[in-house]
């Protein structure tokens, strides 16, 4: 049996939780959905990257208009994570738009164009995609086209986010939308038998036929379920971060990576500021030695001006027990590299209100083991990806000697084995042998070749057969790739946009 919902009670107001309450009002429109927070609490500084699924989520899935999101968050269009330092390895994109780098399938000779990558154009300047370019040339995915009516946009790019604006944003929307925003703070949780009988606050309690954890790592209603906590192979486990003015002439429309000693810096520019971080293991550098690292990479930042962030790397394997679902931080956490938090939060949210539409609002456990298998599925996909990054990472430090012996999941082993036995064909993938492995939900076989690849990954199909590019070719890919550097340079700008597509100011 299965109890029909008729409200909800999300307890957090920062995007997890938010987006959890519009997209449960927008697929349910009946339900009765609240948002407890105590919102007179500062919301984190740290900056809001994202990845490419982000924009079909918050434009298509959740209705948000895109012209009154822009003027309203002034987001900057990310075009690709840029491994500026990865540990020696030759500077190189993970750009949203990898996929257009490798020919249609259904085109013939079509290992001539892989080989030609796999010997030449993976890491060569000259030869970009435009997500690739719009880094390189410091440009916004907007061009301006007369013929189409006005302003138009390269759609594979993902934002970067101002944590407030956003934040601002979204609490603006859930009261347009009907979502109540209760300013209180929840003290007490009441359970029997894992469900919550009600939660309360120093002044009042709050009942509902389903209850959102959305209070990031501190967890307050899954707190006594930790027993069915999964935890990653990943020794990083805590953050700096610090701000620092920056002119929309310098932004950089990718989120950028260097190598630290025992962790990885980030460089996230939004409109107004340059985001910095550094993502460290702290059994290998204590805080006050991070601290000094952290200050002495990047100018511009104070050092009295760093907080530290905490975190834990793993994921609950039940999402949803009973009447209570944990979302965001306090349902799983990867590691910020790839930048997957609020863009698998945001997409777990739209699964869980499409879930309850499809089933009348009904919560039975087919429907809680749904979303939790979908879940569970959506964080292993996220690691595996994240996992290789450490696995092929040549540093020489203590830490970077120890993370090359991370634990690659299964399916990552045989999509490695899958790209030395056969390159950079994705139609050959890991469930051809292995029907009990799924295929990976958020990146896909051309995904990880690409980025091993990049990390000195070589493939004994290429090696050990004779292969050969010929002129006619060569010709076609310097003509396809100079016609987009062209474009990029001619047509794509990134303060125009800005000063006057929109009439930011």
């Amino acid at each position: 049996m299965g109890d029909r919902i008729e409200d909800v009670t999300v307890v957090g107001g920062g995007d997890s939780g938010l987006l959890t309450a519009l997209a449960l009002k927008r697929m349910n429109p009946g339900l009765d959905v609240s948002v407890v927070d105590d919102f007179g609490q500062a919301v984190p500084q740290v900056g809001k990257s994202t990845f490419l699924a982000i924009q079909q989520i918050l434009h298509d899935s959740l209705g948000i208009d895109e012209q009154s999101f822009v003027e309203a968050v002034k987001p900057v269009w990310k075009a690709s994570v840029f491994f500026r330092d990865w540990c020696g390895c030759d500077p190189f994109h993970y750009p949203f738009d990898q996929s257009k780098k490798f020919p249609n399938p259904e085109e013939r000779d079509t290992n001539e164009a892989f080989y030609f990558y796999y010997t030449e154009l993976h890491d060569s300047e000259n030869h970009q995609s435009k997500c690739e370019e719009l880094v390189a040339q410091g440009k916004s995915p907007w061009y301006f086209s007369p013929r189409e009516g006005g302003a138009r946009k390269y759609d594979s790019v993902a934002y970067h986010l101002n944590t407030e604006r956003f934040n601002d944003f979204l609490r603006d929307l859930c009261l347009d939308r009907g979502v109540s925003l209760v300013d209180d703070e929840i003290v007490t949780v009441d359970v029997a038998d894992d469900r919550i009988k009600r939660l309360r606050s120093r002044n009042r309690a709050y009942e509902a036929d389903l209850y959102v954890d959305a209070t990031g790592f501190s967890r307050v209603l899954r707190a006594e379920q930790r027993d069915d906590f999964r935890e990653f192979d990943l020794p990083l486990d805590a953050a700096l971060n610090a701000r620092s003015e920056i002119d929309l002439a310098d932004v950089v429309p990718a989120t950028v990576i260097d190598t630290g000693e025992a962790g990885w810096f980030w460089q996230i520019d939004t409109y107004d500021n340059r985001d910095r971080g550094y993502v460290y293991a702290s059994d290998y550098r204590s805080e006050a030695e991070a601290r000094e690292e952290f200050v002495a990479h990047c100018e511009g930042i104070d050092a009295d001006d760093v907080v530290k962030y905490e975190f834990d790397s793993g994921y609950h394997e039940r999402a949803w027990v009973e009447n209570c679902v944990a979302v965001g931080n306090a349902e799983g956490f990867v590691e910020p590299l790839q930048s997957t938090g609020l863009t698998a939060n945001a997409k777990a949210s739209v699964t869980l209100a499409t879930l309850l539409s499809g089933h009348g609002r009904v919560a039975d456990d087919a429907v809680r083991e749904r979303y939790n298998a979908w879940v569970r599925e959506t964080w292993e996909s996220i690691y595996d990806f994240i996992s290789v990054h450490y696995a092929y990472a040549d540093g020489d430090t203590e830490f970077w000697e120890d993370a090359r012996s991370i634990e690659l999941s299964p399916r990552t082993e045989l999509l490695i084995e899958e790209f030395d036995r056969n390159g950079f064909d994705a139609h050959v993938g890991p469930t051809m042998h292995n029907p009990e492995i799924d295929e990976p939900l958020f990146f896909q076989p051309l995904d990880f070749y690409a980025l091993v690849h990049h990390m000195g990954a070589t493939s004994a199909f290429y090696e050990s057969h004779d292969f050969e590019i010929d002129d006619e070719t060569r010709r076609a890919v310097e003509r396809n790739y100079g016609s987009i550097r062209e474009d990029v340079a001619d047509h794509y700008d990134h303060r125009e946009f800005y000063h006057g597509a929109l009439g930011q100011h």
